[in-house]
């Protein structure tokens, strides 16, 4: 137990959000972290992306788990395909800590599907930071120091 006092404000409640509409996000990537998956059998890559660039949503979070040790060798392949995706296209072509990732851009393409009655978003695609519906090969260019100005550092 730890003391903290606190007088409740009733105008100022948390009003929860609502799913993001489907559809194509530049974010970057703000936070990472390697956990055990409540299975209990592997490694996954929490990874935290905020959205930048984007009047509405600007600032808003989207979560992603990427599996890359599991006991079961398609989950392990189709996380490390994702994780491999993810590396080109935000240039990265080695990482020896997820680290690396944090502050690095690319876009993803959301869906929405209905889980336990909620709605919620998951990942359908990842693509290159400057792509408009098109899939671009600047991952394969090297990344150039100077990053838009309203992307955080």
């Amino acid at each position: 137990m730890a003391q903290y006092n606190h007088v409740a404000d009733k105008t100022d409640q948390y009003q929860g959000f609502e799913c993001l509409p489907g559809g194509e996000y530049k974010v970057q990537i703000s936070d990472t972290d390697i956990v055990t998956p409540k299975s209990g059998n592997g490694e996954m890559i929490k990874i935290v992306y905020e959205i930048v660039a984007d009047a509405q949503f600007d600032g808003r979070k989207i979560f992603d788990n990427i599996i890359v040790k599991h006991s079961s060798a398609d989950a392990e392949r189709i996380g490390k395909q994702k994780l491999n995706t993810i590396m080109a296209l935000t240039g990265l072509k080695a990482m020896k800590d997820t680290a690396q990732l944090h502050g690095k851009t690319l876009t993803l393409l959301l869906g929405m599907k209905e889980y336990n009655g909620e709605k919620q978003n998951f990942i359908k695609k990842y693509l290159a930071f400057d792509s408009d519906g098109e899939e671009s090969e600047a991952a394969d260019e090297p990344e150039t120091s100077k990053k838009p100005s309203f992307i955080k550092r």
